[in-house]
């Protein structure tokens, strides 16, 4: 992802209730189910924030469908560490309820004084036979889009507020 602002632009907005709050509400508007911040912090050591979605299976693909019987609620927990010159790293992890695998990954964020990018690297494995690797590959298409709403959402929040 990248910005039209500096790095330590886009950590400030990250280490804001306000931004994560908007996000919850703008993933609200996008998909029927419901989105809340179920932890965030933001001081010296860094940013934590942890939030649940709720998606309802009727909205969710026909293959995953075939694995989940329940509406699928998905718990992110993201953190970055203190901000240093030049960018700071951070990792998430997501779990999805009554589902099995596994869902992380790493970020970077770099840039100068009014550019920055937001390099993530995602890792998926979900251990089913035969339709594994297909969710897998769902998931990481999932995920990519996710960034790309929330590349879009950031960059308008900062315009907006900084």
């Amino acid at each position: 992802m990248a910005f039209d602002a500096s790095a330590e632009t886009v950590y400030a907005a990250y280490a804001s209730d306000e931004y994560w709050q908007a996000l919850m509400d703008r993933y609200d508007e996008l998909t029927p189910g419901k989105s809340d911040i179920t932890e965030f912090s933001s001081g010296e050591h860094g940013i934590e924030v942890e939030f649940r979605q709720v998606l309802p299976r009727a909205e969710l693909p026909a293959i995953v469908r075939s694995v989940i019987p329940l509406d699928l609620a998905i718990t992110r927990r993201q953190s970055f560490g203190p901000f240093a010159p030049g960018g700071v790293d951070g990792r998430y992890t997501a779990s999805v309820s009554r589902a099995p695998g596994r869902l992380d990954g790493r970020y970077a964020l770099t840039g100068l004084a009014a550019h920055s990018r937001l390099q993530v690297d995602s890792r998926c494995k979900v251990p089913m036979p035969l339709v594994g690797g297909k969710l897998e590959d769902l998931v990481l298409q999932s995920v990519n889009d996710v960034l790309t709403i929330e590349g879009a959402f950031t960059a308008g929040w900062i315009a907006e507020h900084v």
